[in-house]
């Protein structure tokens, strides 16, 4: 194979293919992405061929490359949720109402729950959300370290999304909830 001898790869292909794909498998569950992976471990193979150095089998050098294409692969989706997590931080709390009582109800429960808030948090919060202040900017006008400021506006808003779900969860509110779902139908 390392000449280039594609019917040597090809064997190699079929040889390690079945057991290369069913490690990957196990480990991330998708078929696809699997599929798309083990691919890529091949063509990587044939890629690099001219490198490869190895004493009779390929399958240790295979198993080596799947488990790391494997941890590689959950990196990459723990990144992705993570991005996710902090795109969604930034929506709106307050959820669509069917009136303007229940409407200010729900901001009268925040406002309440932000009053709650440790000074720090509260200012932080406050500033990122209704000042939109940027995390430095935040950092430098209360004196705290910018990992602090995350943080407490990461735990401000936990702390409104458990209001928030408390506050629909409760049989009055959630009728209105209902209706709205209802009507979008």
């Amino acid at each position: 194979m390392q000449s280039g001898d594609q019917k040597a790869f090809e064997a190699l292909y079929e040889r390690y293919w079945p057991e290369v794909y069913t490690m990957i498998y196990r480990r991330i569950n998708d078929k696809e992405v699997a599929k798309d992976i083990v691919q890529d471990i091949f063509v990587n193979l044939w890629r690099y061929r001219d490198r490869i150095i190895a004493e009779g089998s390929l399958a240790p050098l295979l198993n080596v490359t799947a488990k790391k294409q494997a941890i590689s692969w959950y990196r990459k989706q723990t990144a992705s949720k993570q991005r996710e997590l902090l795109y969604h931080e930034d929506e709106v709390l307050v959820a669509p109402s069917t009136t303007e009582l229940e409407t200010k109800e729900l901001q009268d429960l925040l406002d309440t729950e932000i009053g709650k808030m440790p000074s720090n948090m509260q200012q932080s919060f406050r500033l990122s959300r209704y000042e939109n202040k940027s995390i430095k900017e935040i950092a430098s006008e209360l004196s705290l370290s910018e990992q602090t400021v995350r943080n407490n506006i990461s735990m401000a808003l936990e702390r409104l999304r458990l209001q928030t779900r408390k506050f629909y969860s409760e049989p009055v509110n959630l009728a209105g909830v209902l209706a709205i779902l209802l009507t979008k139908i």
